[in-house]
């Protein structure tokens, strides 16, 4: 069941070791494309935060657990960017998990195995659909 991580986006808020945030629950792909726009940066994803259950998941019904993860949502973690100088300031305050780097360009990549591949901007977008309220 996930939770928001208020606490822990406050505690790193007041310790001043973040240039970036949003959270991902409406997916990580979303969320880092959110960053990516604002900051006009990119990023090289290397360790994508997979959790055990979610690959046996994704196993049990034949899905991918790379497209749910980058593409999947409702998990309310923080997505973050740091200074490489301040890192380990930030996660001594927090369990942060690292999962890549800024990147002047601004292409998001993901890299698995020695390849890379593209991180398509997909996800919940909360005013585009097409429904309509009379």
């Amino acid at each position: 069941m996930p939770h928001a991580r208020l606490k822990e986006g406050l505690e790193l808020a007041q310790i001043g070791v973040v240039t970036a945030s949003i959270d991902s629950s409406d997916g990580l792909a979303w969320s880092l494309h959110e960053i990516s726009k604002a900051s006009k940066v990119g990023f090289l994803i290397h360790n994508l935060p997979v959790a055990d259950d979610a690959r046996k998941f994704a196993e049990k019904h034949g899905l991918d657990p790379v497209e749910l993860c980058l593409y999947g949502g409702e998990e309310y973690e923080l997505v973050v960017t740091v200074k490489p100088k301040l890192w380990e300031k930030a996660k001594k305050a927090t369990s942060l998990i690292k999962i890549g780097l800024v990147t002047k360009e601004r292409d998001l990549l993901l890299e698995e195995n020695g390849k890379r591949m593209h991180i398509e901007a997909k996800g919940w977008e909360h005013f585009k659909t097409n429904m309509c309220l009379l």
